[in-house]
């Protein structure tokens, strides 16, 4: 049985459906026990600031596809989770964390996964704890979604951090590589730090929605404060969407965004999806 944490969002959902399609006895955490799920997946209402509710969850659960908010309570989650994990002799966590924690670095995001990441590895050196491997992607191509909204209203993206060229990676090439490592062998122990295909501006992305529509976008680059409110709107935190363009500006970081590794196809077997073929299957969302 594998633990699906996290599987309402834009990853989470991916991870589970692929995991259905390899065959996998998948059951998932949810807030909301009327989350709309395949009727294959079978449901559990927690939480993980919860540990009570943490123990139904995992029952007869020998693997756990972990996906925490990245917000202030991450470590913590990742704590509750990862001990209650040991009790219900849990055998493998795998992780979703982030490019920083690859890095070392030290915005807020990068230490709440660290802080997460150095509580798995603690409890797995316990009697029986579970393995752990850490999943570190970088920035997703799903996060133009952002832009959608004013694309269809005004025909512009007002966006900051604009120049960095970043190698952004499709969520169901995330999910792939989880559920790669969860139905597998021989990824215990391991941090996979991986990407998409090709390092795009934020420009060259929307360039491409532009030529897929048959229109013109206009860029205009405004200060990050300025996107805070329609970021929040849009339901993500704004505190992580601001230190994750704040960290654009540092050149440590842009170095690192913009590589692109042959990390995906060594553990998946196939190359990465492309901006294009993710905009191909997502294009409506601009209309």
């Amino acid at each position: 049985m594998i633990l699906v944490i996290g599987a309402t969002g834009v990853v989470g959902r991916e991870v589970t459906a692929q995991l259905l399609e390899a065959g996998a006895d998948v059951r998932a955490l949810v807030r909301d026990r009327e989350a709309a799920l395949s009727p294959q997946v079978k449901v559990v209402q927690g939480d993980l600031g919860d540990q009570e509710s943490l123990v139904a969850a995992l029952a007869g659960v020998d693997r756990v596809f972990l996906l925490t908010g990245g917000g202030p309570e991450t470590p913590l989650h990742d704590a509750n989770l990862a001990s209650a994990a040991a009790d219900a002799g849990v055998r493998h966590i795998v992780k979703l964390s982030i490019i920083g924690a690859e890095y070392g670095f030290s915005d807020l995001v990068s230490t709440w996964h660290l802080a997460g990441e150095r509580t798995l590895r603690q409890i797995a050196e316990r009697p029986g704890g579970p393995a752990w491997t850490f999943l570190r992607p970088g920035e997703f191509m799903s996060n133009v979604r952002l832009w959608a909204n004013q694309i269809k209203a005004q025909g512009k993206v007002f966006w900051a951090s604009t120049e960095p060229a970043v190698a952004v990676v499709d969520p169901r090439d995330v999910a792939a590589m989880a559920v790669t490592v969860l139905t597998t062998p021989g990824h215990e122990g391991k941090t996979y730090r991986f990407g998409g295909p090709e390092a795009l501006t934020v420009a060259q992305r929307i360039d491409k929605i532009a030529a897929a529509l048959g229109t013109a976008i206009e860029l205009v680059e405004v200060p990050i404060p300025a996107l805070l409110g329609a970021v929040k709107k849009a339901g993500r935190q704004p505190l992580v969407v601001e230190t994750t363009l704040g960290n654009l500006g540092r050149e440590e970081f842009r170095i690192q965004a913009r590589k692109v590794l042959p990390v995906f196809e060594e553990v998946v077997g196939r190359p990465p999806h492309t901006f294009d073929e993710w905009l191909a299957a997502h294009l409506d969302i601009f209309r």
